[in-house]
């Protein structure tokens, strides 16, 4: 099935499901197991390996790039302390990070020749932007610590619905197709690596929430993407980068 249609899809039951645990809120003697959720709210993050690795040798700016998520959660309370959530969460996955590079595997994109492509291992400035939006699926189990306080921990799927990861790099040299290869002046080089973004990324969240009123929450949630985001067979970076996210916002109880 086109992705597209298999997003849409998702969607569609994922609402479906609302709308019928909202009736059942209406209409079931036990609707007070029940309750629907929006949630709105920023994040900081990026894609990143595990750890810097050497090839990275300075951090000289970050900044969040689409900070945002928005969402609705159907929300189960299965006892008086154990509870489930589904959820469907449209948010930016991104970020704009300037380093210091030594010996950084790359490929810089030719202007009119894709095969003319050149590629290396930099030494120099470069930039790297990433600009990702998902549809993301959480599915949690929470836990009640007390009347404002509960805990929340499960996977999620996202599926990306525009992948963005370019980049530019400036004042440095190229050693081509290998370590101790030619030695190529770059003065300014772009790269793009958008269609090599996976579609889809698999993870898993775990948070926090506080209830300010009967109506109004503050959230707090950490997200880790266990894939690596670029595609199987991707070698223009050496190393793995993961969507590592911390999330805060604030939601309304419906």
């Amino acid at each position: 099935m086109n992705m597209k249609y298999y997003i849409i899809a998702l969607v569609v039951f994922t609402f479906t499901m609302i709308a019928q645990a909202d009736e059942k809120v209406k209409q079931d003697t036990v609707g007070n197991n029940f309750s629907i959720d929006i949630i709105a709210g920023g994040k900081i993050g990026g894609a990143a390996p595990l750890s810097l690795p050497k090839e990275i040798r300075k951090i000289n700016k970050y900044t969040p790039a689409v900070p945002f998520l928005l969402g609705v959660r159907a929300n189960y309370q299965i006892d008086q302390k154990w509870g489930v959530i589904l959820g469907l969460t449209f948010e930016g996955k991104g970020m704009n990070a300037d380093a210091t590079v030594k010996g950084y595997k790359t490929t810089f994109n030719a202007n009119d020749d894709p095969n003319e492509n050149m590629r290396g291992y930099y030494t120099g400035d470069i930039t790297t932007k990433v600009h990702n939006l998902y549809l993301s699926i959480p599915v949690l189990a929470t836990y009640k610590l007390s009347e404002k306080w509960n805990v929340q921990a499960g996977p999620y799927i996202a599926f990306a619905v525009k992948r963005k990861f370019f980049g530019e790099a400036t004042n440095g040299y190229m050693r081509n197709e290998v370590p101790t290869g030619e030695k190529l002046i770059v003065d300014e080089a772009a790269y793009d690596f958008s269609k090599s973004v996976r579609n889809i990324d698999v993870g898993a969240s775990l948070g926090t929430s506080y209830n300010i009123n009967k109506k109004w929450f503050a959230l707090a949630q950490f997200d880790y993407g266990f894939n690596n985001i670029m595609k199987t067979g991707f070698e223009s970076i050496s190393f793995g980068m993961h969507n590592i996210f911390m999330n805060v916002g604030i939601g309304y109880k419906l």
